[in-house]
C-alpha cells in the first residue's frame, strides 16, 4: 500500500507512545512531522500551535501529548495533571478548528471507564465513575471523547477514539514515577540486575490484574487507522481481551532479567483498580487480522532497550 502525499502530524511526538507511532507512519512512507516541546512547538501555546500545524497541513493529527506517569504522581500532582491535560485538549481541538480536512485521533487511556467494572466494554463507557486512585488523569482522557463529540455536532471536526490498555516496550521515561507500570518493574529489576542489588522493591500488593499493550502494537494499530481513512466517533477498545497480575509481570521479568534477588511488596502503596481486562469484539470486527506482539517477547524487547540505556 502506498501513502503519496499523507502528512500526519505526531502530537508529543517526542515522547513514549508518539516516538514510536512516528518511526512505524515513516517507514510506511508517509510524510511524519513531531509536534512536541522538544521541536520547538507547545501545545500550551495556542497561537504558535496553530500556526505551526497550519504550516504543516496535516491529514491526521495523531494526539500523544499529555502529561501522565505513575499511579502515585497522578495523585500527587493531580491539579498539575487536570490542567495542562485540559489545556491541551482544548487546544489539539482549537487547532482542529483550523484545519477541518484534519482528523483528529485520540489515545484514550482505559483508565477512563468505570473503576468498577471488571471487563472492559465500549457500550458501559459511561456506566459509572472513574476509579478514585485515577480521577485526575481518567477524567481528562473522557474529556478527549467529550470533545471528539462535541466539535463534531458544532464542527464537524472528524475524530477516532482508540482505547488502550496500560502500554509497555521503548522510549519510555527511565524514572519508576514518571514511566508506566510495566516498563518501571523493568527499569527496576535491569536496576538491581545490573548493580547487584539485594532486593527489588514493588509499590503495592502485587494482586491487580492489566491488560498490557506492547507501543509498537499501538503503532501499528494507529497506521491501520490512517490507512483505512478510518473516522469514526464510535470508541473502540485497542483489545486482546487479556490480563496479568503484577506479580506475574515481576516474576516473568525477574527470571528474564536473570535477576537472584528478593521481591519486595510494599503494600503503603495503593493499587488502583482491582482488575482492568478490555473486551475485544469491537476491535476484531475493525481489524481482524491484527496480530499483538507476544507478552514475553515484548517483555524481552523492553528489557534490551533499557539495558542499552540505563
Amino acid at each position: 500500500m502506498t501513502y503519496a502525499g499523507l502528512r500526519v502530524a505526531v502530537l508529543g511526538g517526542t515522547g513514549f507512545a508518539g516516538r514510536n507511532v512516528c518511526e512505524a507512519l515513516e517507514r510506511a512512507g508517509i510524510t511524519v512531522e513531531a509536534f512536541s516541546r522538544a521541536t520547538g512547538c507547545d501545545l500550551l501555546n495556542l497561537p504558535a500551535a496553530q500556526e505551526r500545524l497550519r504550516a504543516f497541513r496535516p491529514d491526521y493529527m495523531i494526539n500523544c501529548a499529555a502529561l501522565v506517569g505513575s499511579l502515585n504522581y497522578v495523585t500527587d500532582l493531580a491539579a498539575d495533571v487536570v490542567d495542562t491535560n485540559m489545556r491541551i485538549i482544548t487546544n489539539v481541538y482549537k487547532i482542529a478548528q483550523q484545519l477541518p480536512d484534519a482528523v483528529v485521533v485520540n489515545p484514550v487511556a482505559n483508565c477512563a471507564y468505570p473503576g468498577t467494572m471488571d471487563t472492559y466494554r465500549e457500550e458501559a463507557f459511561w456506566d459509572g465513575p472513574i476509579h478514585p486512585s485515577v480521577l485526575a488523569y481518567g477524567s481528562t482522557r473522557r474529556m478527549m471523547v467529550v470533545f471528539s463529540k462535541s466539535y463534531s455536532d458544532q464542527y464537524q471536526i472528524r475524530s477516532v477514539n482508540l482505547i488502550t490498555p496500560n502500554m509497555y516496550g521503548p522510549y519510555d521515561s527511565v524514572d519508576p514515577n514518571k514511566t508506566h507500570a510495566l516498563n518501571a518493574l523493568v527499569v527496576k529489576f535491569v536496576k538491581a540486575a545490573k548493580y547487584d542489588l539485594p532486593t527489588v522493591e514493588v509499590w503495592g500488593t502485587g494482586k491487580p490484574i492489566r491488560e498490557w499493550l506492547y507501543v509498537r502494537d499501538f503503532a501499528e494499530a494507529i497506521l491501520r487507522v490512517v490507512a483505512d481513512s478510518e473516522n469514526t466517533l464510535e470508541p473502540v477498545n485497542i483489545a486482546q481481551n487479556q490480563g496479568y497480575s503484577v506479580k506475574e509481570l515481576a516474576d516473568t521479568i525477574s527470571r528474564k532479567v536473570g535477576y537472584a534477588g528478593e521481591i519486595v511488596y510494599n503494600t503503603s502503596y495503593q493499587d488502583g483498580s482491582p482488575k482492568k481486562v478490555m473486551d475485544d469484539r469491537r476491535f476484531r470486527q475493525r481489524f481482524p487480522e491484527f496480530g499483538f506482539t507476544d507478552l514475553a517477547r515484548g517483555i524481552s524487547e523492553t528489557i534490551q532497550y533499557y539495558r542499552e540505556v540505563i
